[in-house]
C-alpha cells in the first residue's frame, strides 16, 4: 500500500522505488537518445535497411544497442558469442564495444540473413573481429567450446531454445561474465498462461525455464530484468 505524505492540502504518494513508465513518450526517449550519445551511422543504415532487403525488422534498437556495448565494456570482454545475427546490428554494436584483438562468433540460422550480416559487418569495418557462422544454435555452439571460456554471451533468437543456449553458456562463459538475453518479457507475455499466450505459447515455458536459471545461485551470483520494450535480462557467471 502506498503511503501517503500529508502537505497542506495536498497528499503527495511516498516514492516505492516501483517505476511505473508513464512518463516514457517518444519524445523524452528521443531526447535521451541524442543527449547520451548518437547511433553510428553505419550502425543506423543497417538497421534502417534491414526490411527493404527483406528481413524481418526484428532487431535490437539503438538504445539496447548502447546497453550491450556497455556490458561488454563492463566485464572487460575479449570474447563473445551471439546467437541470433539476422541483419548484424547487434553483432555490431558488440564488436565494436570489443577491444582491438576482440573476437566475436556470432550465430544465425538463415543463410540469406547470414549474408546480409556479412555484408554489413564488412561495411561497419568490424569484419576483423566478426565471425558469421550459419546452422541452428544447438549444433554451431558446441564447434565453439574449444575456443573458450568466453566472456559475454548474447542470446537472442528462437525463444524456444533458449533454456537450450543458456545451458551451453553455463558451460562456457567465465566466471564473472555476462549472459544477456533478449526478449525476456515474451513480448509481453512470460507471465501469461500458455494458453492465453496465442502463437507464443511454446515459448512460455522455455522463457520461464531460462528465466529461472539466470536467478539459480548455484550458476550465477546475481541477475536482472533490465526494463527495455522487449526486457533484457542479464546475469553474471559465478
Amino acid at each position: 500500500m502506498v503511503e501517503l505524505l500529508k502537505k497542506g492540502k495536498k497528499t503527495v504518494p511516498h516514492h516505492t522505488g516501483v517505476g511505473r513508465g508513464e512518463y516514457r513518450s517518444e519524445a523524452l526517449l528521443g531526447f535521451v537518445r541524442e543527449a547520451l550519445g548518437g547511433e553510428d551511422p553505419a550502425f543506423k543504415r543497417i538497421r534502417e535497411e534491414t526490411p527493404k532487403k527483406g528481413l524481418p525488422p526484428i532487431s535490437i534498437g539503438p538504445d539496447e544497442g548502447q546497453l550491450l556495448s556497455i556490458l561488454v565494456q563492463a566485464c572487460g570482454a575479449k570474447k563473445a558469442v551471439e546467437v541470433g545475427t539476422l541483419a548484424g546490428y547487434s553483432a555490431c554494436w558488440i564488436a565494436a564495444a570489443l577491444p582491438d584483438d576482440g573476437v566475436l562468433h556470432t550465430i544465425e540460422f538463415d543463410p540469406k540473413h547470414a549474408a546480409v550480416a556479412r555484408d554489413n559487418i564488412k561495411a561497419a569495418g568490424l569484419a576483423s573481429k566478426v565471425t558469421v557462422h550459419v546452422g541452428p544454435g544447438s549444433e554451431i555452439l558446441p564447434t565453439l567450446d574449444g575456443e573458450g571460456p568466453y566472456d559475454l554471451c548474447f542470446i537472442d533468437a528462437d525463444k524456444v531454445n533458449y533454456p537450450v543456449y543458456l545451458r551451453w553458456a553455463v558451460e562456457n562463459v567465465r566466471s564473472g561474465g555476462l549472459v544477456v538475453g533478449d526478449n525476456a518479457y515474451l513480448f509481453g507475455k512470460v507471465h501469461l498462461k500458455p494458453a492465453e499466450a496465442g502463437e507464443d505459447a511454446p515459448g512460455v515455458p522455455a522463457m520461464r525455464a531460462f528465466l529461472k536459471c539466470l536467478a539459480d545461485r548455484r550458476y550465477f551470483t546475481s541477475c536482472a530484468m533490465i526494463p527495455t520494450g522487449e526486457g533484457m535480462a542479464v546475469a553474471v557467471r559465478r
